[in-house]
């Protein structure tokens, strides 16, 4: 094995490890493009990473005269790098004193000190992520080996960017389905399961504080009257604007959820004293009063509130107990 296949084949190891891992892409790349400077006949190596959607943007380089190279593609939108990309071949100029293919960047990049470019796409089947570009300060081809190598490094280097891609949409995912799991989907509020996981850290928090956590639970009067009236759309539209407007009369830290229905709950940690919770009671009472306006027509309400206040050996479900019998 040659010195150059024994260095190809350390590259390929490393990112045959990575795979696996969620190691990040900056990384991995910055590492990739560095290597290759050290065992390919070029004196510049870079990673552009483009999309349909988006405007080119730099990914990587070995120092900063291929990253200028890389920069100055993405600002010309033009270069070896966009034509890669968008035909899915690779580019070779020798000499780019006698490159015609690109007029803008061409002239800069020479004035810049470059002689050669070789850029190869970084593409699996249909799918496209940029392009690999090799750049050298002296004319002159690249060997076929060489060329072999570097596609050959482009090529893996797509299939951990693909893997990378698809971790992060499982990561994506997941975190959407937790989102979703966790609140209510009408009001965007945290649901019960979410208010139990709430109220248990403040319990956590008042057995190191010693201050005390109040449990509101409203209920809106008369609401099945309003939906009735007004349309379940309208009904809906009118849950959302009550949630808007008790947000609005919250502290710092309170969490406000929907129960079910009309059912509304906030958690009050951290309350240097009891009295303090009348008067957002009070506060929340005056701004449901408040008239509201959905779909054209102005609605009333009214609302009942319950206070419960954890005691040292309650749980979540004990404090939310005793708040929906103080409500009634």
């Amino acid at each position: 094995m040659t010195t150059t296949e024994r260095q190809l084949s350390d590259v390929l190891s490393e990112f045959a490890r990575t795979m696996l891992t969620d190691f990040p892409i900056q990384a991995i790349l910055d590492q990739l493009v560095r290597r290759i400077v050290e065992f390919m006949p070029v004196t510049g190596a870079g990673v552009t990473l483009i999309s349909d959607t988006t405007s080119p943007r730099y990914a990587t380089a070995s120092d900063g005269a291929a990253l200028a190279y890389e920069k100055l593609q993405s600002e010309l939108h033009e270069g070896p790098c966009i034509a890669a990309y968008r035909t899915g071949r690779a580019v070779a100029i020798a000499d780019l004193r006698d490159e015609v293919r690109f007029p803008s960047f061409a002239p800069r990049a020479l004035e810049a000190g470059l002689s050669a470019v070789f850029t190869f796409p970084l593409r699996h089947r249909n799918k496209r992520f940029g392009a690999l570009d090799l750049y050298r300060d002296t004319p002159g081809p690249l060997d076929d080996d060489a060329m072999t190598v570097a596609q050959t490094l482009a090529d893996v280097t797509s299939a951990y960017l693909l893997n990378a891609q698809a971790r992060s949409d499982l990561l994506d995912s997941s975190a959407q389905a937790r989102a979703l799991a966790l609140h209510d989907v009408l009001t965007g509020l945290p649901n019960r399961t979410l208010l139990l996981e709430r109220i248990q850290y403040a319990l956590l928090c008042r057995r190191r504080s010693e201050r005390h956590v109040a449990i509101l639970f409203i209920d809106l009067d008369g609401f099945k009257k309003v939906n009735d009236s007004v349309g379940h759309q309208a009904g809906d539209d009118l849950l959302v604007a009550v949630a808007a407007r008790i947000i609005e009369m919250l502290r710092p830290g309170d969490t406000l959820a929907r129960l079910s229905g009309d059912e509304f709950i906030i958690v009050c940690p951290e309350l240097e004293t009891k009295d303090l919770v009348e008067g957002i009671a009070a506060r929340l009472v005056t701004a449901i009063a408040s008239s509201f306006e959905v779909g054209g027509v102005v609605v009333e309400l009214s609302a009942s509130v319950g206070i419960a206040f954890a005691d040292q050996d309650d749980d979540p479900e004990d404090v939310l107990h005793k708040a929906d019998i103080a409500m009634y």
